[in-house]
């Protein structure tokens, strides 16, 4: 059973680098698929400029034409804050411990991830895989 990549972000606006990211990752790791799950409320930043369900719209368009990329609309659906490992929790939940999860961050991100909600449990629910920048210093 091939991994999924489970990647999350407040996508505010979606680009071609989240676009390219989630492509190479798919290959290198040999994913089935990369979910990309907006956040509803992004829990650790300000509030989006643009609306939840307009930048869940802008991710269902700018993925439909690959067909490993699939949009999960579980964090803009849920009326409290978007924490990963709720999400994570629940695809665990949906797809069993056989299935592998590859959460999908940036290097920015991870090092923040003592700052998210239940950081430590992630592990435990996924394998994390940090892609950084070709012009990130001292990452």
């Amino acid at each position: 059973m091939q991994p999924i990549g489970v990647f999350g972000g407040t996508f505010d606006p979606i680009h071609f680098g989240h676009l390219r990211l989630a492509e190479e990752m798919a290959e290198g790791l040999g994913l089935s698929q990369v979910r990309f799950i907006p956040a509803g409320q992004p829990p650790h930043r300000g509030a989006p400029r643009t609306a939840a369900i307009h930048r869940l719209e802008m991710v269902r368009r700018a993925t439909v034409g690959n067909p490993r990329f699939e949009v999960d609309a579980r964090e803009v659906q849920r009326p409290d804050p978007s924490y990963t490992v709720d999400t994570l929790t629940a695809l665990r939940a949906e797809l069993g411990n056989e299935q592998a999860l590859c959460l999908l961050l940036g290097a920015d991100a991870f090092a923040g991830l003592p700052c998210w909600h239940q950081w430590r449990q992630l592990f435990a629910l996924a394998n994390i895989v940090v892609a950084t920048r070709p012009d990130a210093a001292g990452i």
